[in-house]
C-alpha cells in the first residue's frame, strides 16, 4: 500500500505491507497516496489482488461480507467487489 507521511508537504510516498500500512493509518502518522504519489482522500479501494487470502477473509468479516461459500481467493475478491459496488 502506498502511503505518505501526514503533515509533510514534500514527503515521498512509501510502499508498506498491508498490516504495516493499516497500523500507520490507524496511528495517524500516514495518509494513503495515489499511484502518482498524491495524497488520497481515503476513498480508494484496496488492491485486493495484492492481499493474502487470510487478509481478504478478515476484511470481508470486518465489512460483514459473507464469503462462507468462497473456495478461492478470486471468489472472496468478487464478493468484496460486489459489496463495494452496492
Amino acid at each position: 500500500m502506498l502511503l505518505k507521511e501526514k503533515g509533510k508537504k514534500d514527503a515521498e510516498p512509501v510502499s508498506l505491507g498491508w498490516d504495516e500500512a493499516q497500523a500507520a493509518l490507524a496511528a495517524g502518522t500516514h495518509v494513503a497516496a495515489d499511484d502518482d504519489g498524491a495524497a488520497s482522500s481515503g476513498d480508494a479501494k484496496p488492491d485486493y489482488d495484492a492481499m493474502k487470502r487470510e487478509d481478504l477473509d478478515a476484511l470481508a468479516a470486518e465489512r460483514g461480507v459473507d464469503v462462507s461459500k468462497a473456495t478461492t481467493k478470486a471468489d472472496v475478491i468478487a464478493a468484496l467487489k460486489a459489496a463495494d459496488a452496492s
